[in-house]
């Protein structure tokens, strides 16, 4: 199960670089528009003459369209061309069947800095994982593993967009509860990752309300990693340091740490300890 979740974040990193030029190579049927770059077909023509479930040779015609769809209002294009591409990468993003194809729809609206791109994202994440009936597509149909990465690359997307409105979503998830001690490992990481990112992402949000979710992480959760990243992000908020030891978070009232700026003093200190 493991392995099906790195080898397919391993196609989504290959799918945008160099990885499909030398597919292309030594392909049987190569297209040396793909390899050169010269008359490559305009991503919009690649999707319609390979659309959905009709997959080409190679498979990853339509993940490649989707990694090309750079944002129109941030390279001259205009308000229908950005609608229309919002319209076909979140289509791809939540009713895609080839998992390659919804992550890179995901991983472009994460680069757009459309606040539209960002709700498409949280629907994304909260998609149900089971048909609601019989002609249901806008449901995550794969494996529990791939279902995990579709909603950490969501995750991620909000994170570099930073949209104002995407702050409740990423404080639910850092203050959701990890997985109980029965889970096996590979869940209870899945979980783990995604309260990574979304602590992460708070740093961005300069709200009250996001400075109480991590102080409110720091005074619960014990995991080493979490804790470290929720101290970065509270420090980049609030422009203060803060005592990162679980115990120190349990007092009432916890407060910033002395700044230090002298560094001779700060390496001092360590050894002191």
């Amino acid at each position: 199960m493991r392995l099906s979740y790195f080898a397919l974040g391993t196609l989504l990193l290959g799918s945008t670089g160099c990885a499909t030029v030398w597919d292309e190579v030594f392909s049987s049927e190569r297209d040396w528009r793909y390899i050169t770059g010269i008359n490559k077909p305009h991503p919009l023509e690649v999707i319609r003459d390979n659309p959905d479930g009709m997959q080409d040779a190679k498979g990853d015609r339509r993940a490649e369209a989707f990694t090309r769809m750079v944002e129109p209002l941030q390279t001259g294009g205009n308000e229908q061309d950005q609608r229309a591409y919002l319209d076909i990468l979140g289509a791809a993003a939540k009713t895609d069947r080839e998992p390659l194809c919804r992550l890179c729809a995901i991983r472009m609206l994460g680069k757009y800095k459309d606040p539209r791109a960002a709700r498409i994202l949280e629907e994304v994440y909260q998609m149900p994982t089971k048909k609601r009936n019989e002609n249901d597509r806008n449901y995550i149909p794969f494996m529990n593993d791939i279902t995990s990465l579709i909603r950490s690359e969501a995750l991620v997307g909000l994170e570099q967009i930073h949209d104002e409105g995407s702050s409740l979503l990423l404080r639910g998830v850092a203050q959701q509860p990890g997985p109980p001690t029965t889970a096996d490992l590979t869940d209870r990481q899945q979980t783990q990752d995604q309260k990574l990112v979304a602590i992460r992402a708070l740093r961005h949000y300069k709200q009250p309300e996001a400075v109480e979710t991590l102080k409110y992480v720091l005074r619960t959760e014990k995991e080493i990693s979490l804790r470290d990243r929720a101290v970065e992000s509270l420090e980049a908020i609030t422009g203060q340091r803060w005592p990162n030891d679980y115990a120190a978070w349990q007092s009432p009232d916890i407060h910033p740490l002395p700044h230090n700026d002298n560094l001779i003093q700060t390496v001092g200190g360590w050894f002191k300890k």
